[in-house]
């Protein structure tokens, strides 16, 4: 049985290793534990050794919002130092051209695959076609980026789980990263979008909520991201703060402002406030 190396054993790790687990063994790498539940073919082994001896890493370590809204990086650089396994896939959010970089300066097979376990608990009707927030195998795509002898060969695992169901996307890998930060900007988008007309709404005393049904009779708007919730305003979580700064960031480092996602990110501040009472 070929093994399969969960670097960061956080949420997403997680989901990536019950992915995993009925058809490879799966060694989750995570300084910060000391033990995990008890899983078939799921174990912690935090043996640096041990862990560059699998046959592909997936590496889902934190890439927080640093200063001034830039990401972080400093994790997975001192992850990418030391880890040395076959294959490595980067499921951590990063901004465009960070694997190029790391494969330039490493010399490594890395690729990156924009992740899709998502913080929601709400019910995923699967007729929708939606990413089920918490379980990998109910997603019917993947994207991956990368030199294309070292996505084809990582996809070879993804494949013997899912089969042949599933849309498998090929890539480079700076376009698959800046997929993932478009994806989240524009949900953040439409949330700050229907915060703003529940504003307008009040303002001419009209119910969003029945505002919003007619709305969405157009189907081409779609369902997701459009309830307005009266004591949780404006959009927050570990992922749409955090994706939406690093993309500004990564833009302007880049030479272009993106003034309308910058907009969105002020009026969210408002909206959040409302939260606070302020």
């Amino acid at each position: 049985m070929k093994k399969v190396a969960i670097v960061g054993y956080g949420y997403v790790g997680q989901a990536v290793a019950r992915f995993f687990n009925s058809h490879y063994e799966v060694l989750a790498y995570d300084p910060h534990l000391k033990k995990i539940a008890k899983v078939e073919n799921i174990t912690l082994c935090n043996n640096k050794a041990k862990i560059n001896k699998c046959d592909l890493a997936i590496v889902s370590v934190p890439t927080p919002m640093g200063k001034n809204g830039v990401v972080d990086l400093s994790i997975i650089q001192e992850t990418m130092e030391w880890l040395d396994t076959p294959l490595i896939l980067v499921k951590s959010t990063v901004p465009p051209g960070t694997v190029k970089n790391l494969v330039k300066k490493t010399g490594k097979a890395i690729a990156f695959s924009p992740e899709y376990i998502g913080e929601g608990k709400y019910e995923v009707f699967f007729w929708k076609g939606y990413p089920d927030p918490t379980n990998m195998k109910r997603h019917d795509f993947m994207t991956i980026g990368g030199e294309p002898k070292v996505t084809s060969a990582i996809l070879e695992f993804f494949k013997s789980v899912w089969g042949a169901e599933p849309t498998y996307l090929q890539t480079d890998s700076t376009t698959a990263e800046l997929a993932k930060y478009m994806e989240n900007a524009f949900l953040a988008t439409k949330v700050t979008f229907c915060n703003e007309f529940k504003e307008i709404a009040n303002a001419f005393g009209v119910d969003y909520n029945e505002l919003r049904e007619l709305w969405l009779q157009d189907k081409r708007i779609g369902r997701s991201h459009t309830v307005v919730f009266e004591n949780k305003r404006g959009f927050g979580g570990k992922c749409l703060p955090k994706d939406v700064n690093g993309i500004v960031k990564a833009s302007e480092a880049a030479g272009y402002e993106p003034k309308l996602i910058k907009q969105v990110l002020a009026s969210n501040e408002d909206f959040v406030a409302k939260n606070k009472g302020e």
